[in-house]
């Protein structure tokens, strides 16, 4: 019987993940995907609750509040992770821009890599 290794290829680049090893992200490998996300995509809906993590890896997206853009979140920035670890739901609505590729990860694994990874830096909201 032969064993699946998750590709753990999938964290190269991602800076919340710099500095573990393989070893240590093989849990996550399996609940985590690199997409190329259409412009205008959401990320995130105003007053939904987060079921998924995305980290930046290219592009930009935009955050919008009560209909009205409040800022601009780009590569390295993360949606979701303060809303997956307190459950509560997304303060604002984050749009896919252009050019938009993102590492998403289900809630639950990102919980476990908060509760798991020694030294894990939980980032600030965006």
């Amino acid at each position: 019987m032969a064993r699946h290794r998750p590709d753990v290829s999938v964290f190269a680049g991602v800076p919340l993940f710099d500095g573990y090893p393989g070893r240590q992200l093989a849990p996550l490998a399996r609940h985590a995907d690199r997409l190329v996300v259409t412009s205008g995509t959401p990320l995130a809906q105003e007053r939904s609750h987060a079921h998924e993590v995305v980290v930046i890896l290219t592009g930009e997206a935009v955050v919008v509040r009560d209909g009205l853009e409040i800022g601009r979140l780009g590569p390295g920035d993360v949606v979701g992770a303060r809303e997956e670890l307190a459950g509560v739901p997304h303060d604002a609505t984050v749009l896919a821009g252009s050019g938009l590729s993102a590492l998403v990860l289900t809630g639950p694994a990102f919980r476990w890599a908060a509760r798991s990874l020694p030294g894990f830096a939980v980032p600030a909201a965006a």
